[in-house]
């Protein structure tokens, strides 16, 4: 670096310096308000909502940890109605107002 005639440019250099980091200290304070200002109005409400959620989420997942029972036996009780439901659509089959898998017109396997 060149000298000046009093070989002051360190001063010259942290008086620049300085300013920089002064207006730099500004804006981004400055910036520091608009993102505080937009976390509080968008951010923090969603990431309440995501926790609430995952506390709700959790509740039956722990109770399931703790008694595993009442699980098995819900689940069991779910499949053995759907076997059931099944064994008798096959034995019975629902009138054809209340099938839900009914073929199209044309392609129908009963008359009127």
């Amino acid at each position: 670096m060149a000298t000046n005639v009093n070989g002051n440019w360190k001063d010259k250099f942290k008086k620049k310096a300085k300013q920089g980091f002064d207006k730099t200290k500004v804006a981004s304070q400055r910036g520091a308000k608009k993102i505080a200002r937009n976390y509080g109005r968008y951010g923090a409400p969603t990431v309440g909502l995501f926790k609430s959620a995952g506390k709700l989420a959790m509740k039956p997942i722990k109770l399931a940890l703790r008694f595993p029972g009442t699980g098995l036996a819900a689940t069991g009780a779910y499949y053995l109605g759907k076997a059931i439901v099944n064994k008798g659509e096959k034995i019975a089959s629902r009138s054809m107002s209340k099938q839900f898998k009914r073929k199209p017109f044309g392609k129908t396997q009963w008359t009127l």
